[in-house]
């Protein structure tokens, strides 16, 4: 159920659904919905619901945010696998989706996180507290320069949020790719990836490109993994030139 949620809206117009990533809330899309895009759509961003360990439950919550659609759906990260979720059901109130860098295994039949992770996540919090444990987290995933360059408020917002990381990181490690049912999907879908970006996130978002018939790639420069917030301006023009003709042409 989504009840409970915190959801923020702005703006007037056919909306765009935007779905934060781990140790992250609706504050992530904070430029976006102060943007110029207020004007054109209905920007939704919402906290997602914490302890949560199933991709499909996220995404069924994603589901009744989006009503009676259409709508654009964009996800960063972990937001980005619940997202293709609600392109994998194949529902006719996706017009379209922006996944920034899912962090989905790139082959099917093995897991999306490797339980060595979490063994160390729980090591490390076990040893030094939840919060090391969230550090651990971010520079995995941001890589050890992009952590260090956060301002410190941030820093330790995120890893305040161990929990809702760990739980993230569970729900990964028991949803499969489904990569062979993507061709499945007509929905025209924008991936993007950072240039600075760890690599595995450009094989994934290769494989996606191949096995999604109206996928289109570009890759962000001077960007890292939280390009929506590292490269606002670009991802502003990007998003605006995808999901417009998309929205004006969908029916009421």
């Amino acid at each position: 159920m989504s009840s409970g949620l915190h959801v923020v809206r702005a703006g007037d117009g056919p909306p765009i659904l935007f779905i934060h990533g781990s140790a992250a809330d609706h504050r992530t899309w904070s430029i976006l919905l102060s943007s110029g895009l207020r004007d054109r759509f209905t920007l939704v961003a919402y906290d997602r619901r914490a302890g949560v360990e199933s991709v499909e439950d996220h995404a069924t919550d994603a589901a009744a945010l989006v009503g009676p659609g259409p709508a654009v759906v964009v996800g960063s990260s972990f937001g980005a696998v619940i997202a293709l979720e609600l392109l994998r059901r194949r529902t006719d109130r996706i017009a379209g989706a922006v996944l920034i860098e899912p962090p989905l295994h790139s082959a099917d039949g093995a897991p999306a996180v490797r339980r060595k992770f979490l063994d160390d996540f729980d090591r490390r919090a076990a040893e030094a507290g939840g919060p090391a444990a969230g550090e651990l987290f971010l520079r995995t995933v941001l890589g050890d320069h992009a952590f260090e360059r956060m301002p410190r408020v941030f820093q330790t917002q995120a890893m305040r949020k161990f929990a809702e990381i760990r739980a993230d990181s569970v729900a990964l490690f028991g949803y499969p790719p489904r990569v062979d049912e993507l061709a499945a999907v007509t929905a025209p879908v924008l991936l993007l990836g950072g240039e600075r970006s760890a690599p595995w996130y450009r094989r994934t978002l290769d494989d996606l490109h191949r096995a999604l018939p109206g996928a289109r790639l570009e890759v962000v420069a001077g960007a890292g993994h939280m390009l929506h917030a590292e490269a606002p301006r670009r991802f502003h023009t990007l998003l605006a030139d995808f999901a417009g003709p998309l929205l004006c042409a969908a029916p009421a």
